[in-house]
């Protein structure tokens, strides 16, 4: 039996080892988003009132769009020998518009569409984005289209801060595909960082180029801030949107810092902890979307 060399052998621990690597570092990036989502996520319930970001209109079915960009988080260390934790991975996020139906929402029929999320978070490994367990997340949800209103929302008396939705599907990595029980799809933070809150605006019209092409967009800025005891969190948006775009968003830009202090501190004394900086952009659409949920 011919043996492998040993050259061989440590080529593919090697790449074994740093496969591992690169799946510590989602599991990492996991342990850490988590985190900041049970932060951000209170901005839900509190007087802040914010607008989801990502569905401004609904195109024909079968249009699609992909989104591909890096997360990068920053943890200051000021008292350790290494410095900051840097840590960084990339994302895609694909939006599927599917079939159309009739379907009651609000005691009355009326146009809805299938509407798929389909979110992955990783490292690339060979040319490839492997993500680890829990990094993929893709969500299936029947829409009433009267609720995607686009640009009016941000002059709404009160904006709307989940898309409201039929029923729907969620599946997170290779689990199995499970019936939604909420009757809201929760954009924010789970599949997006960006914030649209009350007092957003349209700062300006910018001609913005995308690998997915040439746009003619609004530049939304938003920021919004919650504050306890003992931590501060921030999010500042830019959000680019046109009108002829698939679904709307053509880019975005996110970032988050959190600071701290001891709870008998005063708030003269926060100090920063953490950022987080987002940045994604349409990379390809096309107008032969087909689900890839397979629900029960």
């Amino acid at each position: 039996m011919n043996r492998i060399s040993t050259s061989s052998e440590n080529s593919v621990q090697s790449g074994e080892t740093r496969l591992n690597f690169r799946k510590g570092a989602v599991s990492a990036f996991n342990r850490r988003i988590v985190h900041f989502v049970l932060i951000l996520s209170c901005l839900s319930f509190t007087t802040l009132v914010q607008a989801q970001g990502l569905l401004w209109n609904l195109p024909e079915s079968g249009t699609w769009v992909r989104y591909s960009g890096q997360y990068r988080q920053v943890t200051l260390r000021p008292q350790s020998e290494q410095g900051d934790l840097s840590l960084q991975w990339q994302r895609t996020l694909e939006i599927r518009c599917l079939q159309r139906e009739q379907a009651e929402y609000r005691g009355k029929e009326q146009p809805c569409v299938w509407i798929e999320f389909e979110m992955v978070t990783g490292q690339q490994v060979d040319g490839q984005l492997e993500a680890g367990p829990g990094s993929k997340r893709q969500y299936k949800v029947l829409i009433p289209e009267s609720v995607v209103t686009g640009k009016k929302s941000l002059d709404a008396d009160v904006s709307l801060a989940f898309i409201p939705i039929v029923k729907g599907y969620r599946q997170i990595g290779s689990g199995k595909v499970e019936p939604m029980k909420s009757q809201v799809l929760q954009v924010f933070p789970i599949l997006s960082q960006v914030l649209i809150a009350e007092e957003a605006k349209i700062a300006a019209q910018e001609e913005v180029v995308v690998p997915a092409g040439t746009f003619q967009a609004d530049r939304i800025e938003s920021s919004s801030a919650i504050e306890d005891r003992s931590s501060r969190t921030s999010n500042r948006t830019q959000l680019w949107v046109d009108d002829k775009a698939p679904f709307g968003p053509v880019k975005w830009s996110v970032r988050i810092d959190r600071e701290v202090k001891n709870v008998i501190d005063k708030r003269d004394q926060f100090k920063k902890h953490a950022e987080m900086t987002i940045q994604m952009e349409a990379v390809q659409t096309g107008n032969d979307a087909t689900s890839k949920v397979v629900t029960p």
